[in-house]
């Protein structure tokens, strides 16, 4: 080997379209490689390259089958087999078809978010894993300088929706916030706010690059002195409701609504009325008549089950066009302290029971909690619009440091409980239902500091329930991107 010239050893990347998500995947696989490499990797347009060329390189190819010929040509050549399901991709790494010596490397996506997250598994999954190979006193393998073993994995998510929740003012770089989601493949951000923020639009449009949906909440009475059972209160609340989402939210571009009402509390009854009751004929009554007006709008109810209990049939009722988000429905997963596990096994039967209330029409989602929280104790309501996610490097690096403790606290009680983890997505995952969305609550956790070993372990549960356990903590902890501590 030339190591002047780096003959026999250079890689070129040649991709689909660079534009949206996939402009995004092809820009986070170069910089994969080009850590690596000593030289300057180039990279061609699957249009317009001459492959015959190109034969004396590595070949690195990406897209999916509509965007890059190659790999569509590849899929009717049998030399890989697409994974069409919707964010599923293919990863192989073998000898190139056009040269013998070299080697190629095709991370093919079913569609844009898929090529995404070819591109994360390669990383994480492959390349993180053979720095390791043949590791031996202070000596450690080269990728894309060494060979590169021969490779392939087609997967897709268990959950379609997988992400956090979090208050917006505590996200204090919404940049890095989305970009590090992004890492463990999460699509789905859940932001409360009291109001829109004045960068709202931005923050979608750069959710929407990163293939992450962004559902905004707020309030249906949550947090404000309410009687559910005064029909002119109901009255008030459905106007300020539509009054709301008109003014502040329904130009920007998101993906959604999420709400709350009157359930966070351990009473199950109002004047002697049910909460599940009234709350159900609450919720109905307002998205009704909002969807009357905005018929293609996605409405997320958190719902608290500890003023549910029992009487989570009523939920029944509830419009099949509103998604259930459920929280506080036992221990671990959604108990805010990760070492109650205790009522595991009750858990698991109330959200197989709440899972499917609505049979095939079921919009399921869940809350999930053990990660870091507000604090209370400093909060007070906004007063009015502010900028979201602009914060100096210095302040987050300070926010950083403070929170390391919590994660340190938090950490060993999600390796321990991995088991109830997967047990709990596949229960999910299990469902014949409409749709299914699990966020974790991540707040002022300094996620856009790092991404945290905790939430990066959940999120590949998510993805992937029944992958071996101890082989799937082992992938993490090698990873570059999930930090221990």
């Amino acid at each position: 080997m030339d190591y002047k010239t780096y003959e026999g050893i250079r890689w070129k990347l040649i991709y689909g379209k660079y534009d949206g998500v996939e402009k995004f995947a092809i820009n986070e696989l170069y910089k994969i490689v080009q850590q690596y490499v000593p030289y300057t990797l180039t990279i061609s347009d699957s249009a317009n390259i001459n492959i015959e060329e190109a034969a004396d390189y590595n070949l690195l190819f990406i897209g999916t089958s509509k965007s890059c010929s190659f790999i569509n040509n590849f899929a009717k050549e049998d030399i890989i087999k697409l994974n069409e399901r919707k964010e599923g991709y293919i990863i192989k790494v073998c000898n190139s078809i056009y040269n013998p010596e070299r080697k190629m490397i095709i991370l093919a996506g079913a569609d844009e978010n898929g090529t995404l997250y070819a591109v994360r598994d390669f990383e994480h999954h492959y390349v993180d894993q053979v720095r390791y190979k043949g590791y031996h006193y202070n000596s450690i393998y080269k990728p894309f300088i060494d060979e590169m073993p021969d490779y392939e994995a087609s997967s897709s998510p268990a959950i379609e929706n997988r992400g956090l929740w979090t208050w917006g003012h505590v996200i204090y770089d919404y940049r890095r916030y989305l970009d590090n989601m992004s890492k463990w493949k999460m699509n789905t951000v859940i932001m409360w706010n009291d109001y829109a923020p004045l960068n709202a639009k931005d923050i979608v449009e750069y959710a929407h690059s990163r293939g992450i949906k962004v559902i905004w909440g707020f309030s249906w009475c949550w947090g404000e002195k309410v009687n559910p059972t005064d029909k002119d209160e109901l009255e008030k609340w459905t106007k300020r409701v539509i009054n709301t989402y008109e003014e502040q939210y329904k130009h920007l571009g998101g993906d959604g609504i999420y709400f709350q009402a009157f359930t966070e509390t351990n009473d199950t009854a109002i004047e002697g009325e049910s909460i599940a009751r009234l709350v159900t004929n609450w919720v109905n009554h307002i998205s009704e008549r909002l969807l009357e007006r905005h018929p293609e709008l996605w409405l997320l109810f958190g719902i608290h089950a500890t003023s549910i209990k029992d009487e989570y049939l009523e939920l029944s009722k509830l419009d099949p066009r509103v998604a259930i988000m459920w929280e506080d429905a036992g221990s671990f997963p959604y108990a805010y302290d990760p070492r109650i596990n205790d009522k595991f096994e009750e858990t698991i039967e109330y959200t197989d029971r709440i899972s499917e209330l609505r049979r095939e029409k079921e919009d399921f989602g869940a809350v999930l909690k053990g990660f870091t929280v507000l604090n209370w104790t400093k909060f007070e309501h906004q007063k009015g619009i502010f900028i979201l996610g602009e914060s100096s490097p210095h302040f987050v690096k300070k926010k950083k440091a403070e929170k390391e403790f919590y994660w340190k606290f938090c950490q060993p009680y999600w390796n321990q409980n991995i088991d109830k983890l997967q047990e709990f997505v596949k229960q999910i995952d299990s469902k014949d239902i409409k749709r299914k969305t699990v966020t974790a609550l991540v707040e002022d956790g300094a996620w856009e500091a790092e991404t945290w070993y905790p939430v990066a372990l959940l999120a590949e549960v998510l993805w992937n329930p029944y992958a071996d356990s101890s082989e799937l903590i082992t992938r993490i902890s090698n990873s570059q991107d999930a930090v221990l501590i």
